[in-house]
């Protein structure tokens, strides 16, 4: 079972992290936007008045707006500003880029740890590949070489579903996600 598939912004990012990197606490910043109106405004409208009116770094931003749309039940845990969610899964594989790819692209390879067909919609050599789901869905595979480890080279295969309906359904999809991936980690320990 995948711990935690939905986390809310407080167990993601701690309170010392934000005052360290914003000047003020996660409840300072929710009642100056309470002060504000920000209730009724929408997720770029909040972001970009922390970043003009405050001075706060993007990433930030971004993140404190989550935070607030939370806290103020503007927005569920784990869902986006459209309305759906996402999940994510990884795994670091004991293989060279180049032969991650292949197990992730080349479908007689890629068949033997998806269990469902896909249709490939583009793909960036090496680093990125974009499906359709069997659920319609899309979906981004991604591959990124790791520093070469006491054991060789390694590669971390990152999966996200997109567009996906409810917090019960990231926790489906992100515990199928995490079992494929193992099953490729198995796969390419012997490759």
């Amino acid at each position: 079972m995948v711990k935690d598939p939905v986390r809310r912004h407080e167990h993601a990012v701690s309170e010392e992290a934000v005052r360290e990197r914003t000047g003020r606490s996660r409840e300072e910043w929710f009642t100056a936007l309470d002060e504000a109106g920000a209730t009724a405004w929408t997720h770029p409208r909040i972001a970009r008045w922390l970043g003009e009116e405050h001075g706060v770094d993007a990433w930030w931003c971004q993140s404190l707006t989550v935070g607030y749309e939370q806290a103020r039940g503007m927005r569920a845990p784990g869902q986006r500003p459209d309305g759906t969610f996402e999940t994510s899964s990884s795994v670091t594989v004991p293989v060279a880029v180049e032969s991650a790819w292949a197990w992730c692209t080349e479908p007689e390879r890629r068949d033997l740890w998806l269990d469902e067909p896909i249709e490939v919609r583009g793909q960036t050599p090496h680093k990125t590949v974009r499906w359709t789901a069997a659920d319609g869905r899309r979906v981004l595979l991604s591959t990124d070489a790791l520093p070469e480890g006491t054991r060789g080279p390694r590669t971390r295969v990152a999966v996200t579903h997109r567009g996906l309906s409810s917090s019960e359904e990231v926790a489906q999809h992100k515990e199928r996600w995490a079992a494929r991936l193992r099953r490729l980690k198995e796969l390419t320990t012997g490759d």
